[in-house]
């Protein structure tokens, strides 16, 4: 059976999809289900920028590399019929990793040992201009790929978008240091990079919406994690290196505007030591939920006490940070578990 057909596609696959996605909807509009929402989506196909095995070029051979992703779907369709844990089915428009934004200002983008890199660009940061979308081979083979995933999914698969990132994780992939710098020597320069950073990125966002229908258009990395339609997805890995001022006055701005872009705000992804930002990250409306893991999954009682009721924690358990001390500290409130679940597990708060 090819995977294109999607007679894998079950009626009981379908129906825990649905089940799973319902379960998620509830919990962002204030009703969380008694049990934990547990999400371990798998990636499906072996050319995920993220999962360091780009065998396939999906913007070079796309009807290829969509041939993978919906073969190996099939092969693993079992897997998204689990009625405890969530494992989303989704087409991860994904060409270059985190690295995404950085080739449409010219960066030189490649693979090496199966992770995305990017070279800094050799301009000042206030010399750093719009480029030119419109001639822009990355972004217009991407949406193509978009175009022919959507087609391919027949209203009954996901599409992710790809990995926007987010102003300081660009502006350090472009400039390294020279970004963090100028925050502090040469504000204005630093100003004028992370706005054009912000531009392109909302151009982008704009750009996969008006390809991707609302009903199937995910955050990027929905396979883990999923969002229902409508929340979209910054990174804030690069937060830590800041202070709570400079984050204030740069960065939070430019955020909370791209996730504006998406109808109802979305997530942010932390993986380090960013509790600093917290007062920040509650007081912008856009920010309907935060991701956590490795580092910053030591920090989730933090979040969990000092964040809106209504802001979402995704939380990846590590050796410090297991299920059930995740679990406790939350209650199992506002809470969705990046893992497996072997059986449900129950919040202690109704």
């Amino acid at each position: 059976m090819s995977g294109r057909d999607l007679r894998w596609l079950t009626s009981q696959i379908e129906g825990a999809q649905a089940y799973h996605r319902g379960r998620v909807d509830a919990l962002y509009a204030g009703r969380p289900p008694r049990e934990v929402i547990a999400i371990a989506g798998r990636t499906f196909g072996r050319s995920h920028g993220l999962s360091g095995n780009n065998d396939l070029d999906m913007l070079r051979e796309p009807d290829a590399w969509l041939d993978d992703v919906l073969s190996d779907m099939a092969a693993h369709a079992e897997e998204a019929a689990d009625p405890v844990t969530f494992r989303p089915l989704v087409i991860e428009v994904d060409p270059i990793g985190v690295h995404f934004i950085d080739a449409l200002f010219g960066a030189r983008t490649y693979f090496r040992e199966g992770q995305a890199w990017a070279d800094e660009l050799d301009c000042d940061p206030a010399e750093l201009s719009m480029p030119d979308l419109a001639r822009c081979g990355v972004l217009h083979r991407s949406l193509e790929l978009a175009r022919r995933a959507v087609a391919v999914s027949r209203g009954r698969l996901c599409i992710a978008t790809p990995v926007f990132s987010c102003p300081i994780n660009i502006g350090i992939n472009l400039f390294g240091q020279r970004v963090l710098e100028a925050l502090v020597e040469r504000p204005a320069a630093a100003r004028q990079a992370l706005g054009v950073i912000s531009d392109v990125i909302g151009e982008c966002v704009r750009a996969f919406a008006a390809i991707i229908p609302d009903e199937i258009r995910r955050n990027s990395v929905a396979a883990t994690r999923y969002a229902p339609g409508g929340f979209g997805q910054i990174d804030g890995c690069a937060t830590q290196l800041v202070s709570r001022e400079h984050y204030q006055e740069f960065f939070a701005p430019l955020d909370g505007a791209i996730l504006a872009a998406w109808p109802h705000g979305g997530m942010i992804h932390l993986c380090g030591a960013h509790a600093h930002h917290i007062p920040a990250w509650r007081e912008m409306r856009e920010v309907r939920s935060v991701q956590l893991n490795d580092r910053a999954t030591e920090d989730v009682g933090l979040y969990f006490d000092r964040l809106r009721s209504d802001q979402i924690l995704y939380v990846t358990p590590t050796g410090s940070g297991p299920v059930e001390r995740i679990v406790e500290v939350t209650g199992g409130e506002r809470l969705i578990l990046q893992c497996e679940l072997p059986q449900p597990v129950l919040a202690s708060k109704p």
